[in-house]
């Protein structure tokens, strides 16, 4: 079992890898967000995902305006437009600041039912982070093969051919391997036989 903690801006993220699933685990403020995602909901592909807090940004433009507007008033400047316009322009930092701090670069694992797992690239480091995915992807792949990609003659042909496509859909076989798959299955288990109806002569 690995764990990867990972924290920012009052947000800790923890992503622990056990023999066949991930627990992934956000707490923001004290509140905590838990799930569980089994190997099987991992699609696998990673993207690259930024996000930031455009509200802070849109505020900071927002008092910025808003304390040129106030300066430039009238021509003779009075001691509270000053104010007030300092006061814009000091807000004006904070929020951009704030949109600043906010901005964050993810690694975006995609699941199968459309949502994703957000990791930081960089948090720890970057070679960290990296060799951790490898690692949740390794062990999906063996999970997988371990509990799909055997033959077994007791069960029907097409959920079988049907098991080998998905994992070489996902990744977690090459092609050469779901060729050489499919060709023990037609062996195994002859697709005629499952046919119902009369051959033609």
């Amino acid at each position: 079992m690995k764990t990867l903690n990972q924290k920012k801006n009052f947000v800790q993220r923890e992503v622990r890898l056990t023999d066949s699933k991930i627990f992934c685990s956000v707490t923001r403020f004290g509140n905590t967000n838990e799930i569980d995602i089994p190997f099987e909901n991992i699609d696998g592909e990673k993207v690259s995902h930024k996000t930031a807090n455009l509200y802070f940004l849109l505020l900071a433009f927002g008092c910025c305006v808003t304390a040129i507007l106030i300066s430039t008033a009238s021509f003779k400047a009075t001691h509270i437009q000053d104010l007030a316009a300092g006061t814009g322009f000091f807000l004006a930092l904070s929020f951009f600041i704030l949109y600043w701090f906010s901005r964050a670069d993810f690694w975006q694992i995609k699941l199968s039912d459309g949502n994703s797992i957000l990791i930081h690239k960089k948090i720890p480091n970057e070679k960290t982070v990296t060799l951790f995915i490898d690692e949740i992807i390794k062990a999906r792949n063996s999970y997988l093969r371990e509990n799909y990609a055997t033959i077994d003659e007791n069960l029907d042909y097409e959920s079988q051919l049907n098991n080998f496509k998905w994992l070489k859909s996902i990744k977690a076989i090459s092609k050469e391997e779901y060729d050489k798959k499919y060709s023990e299955l037609k062996k195994t288990i002859n697709p005629s036989d499952m046919n119902i109806g009369f051959n033609k002569a």
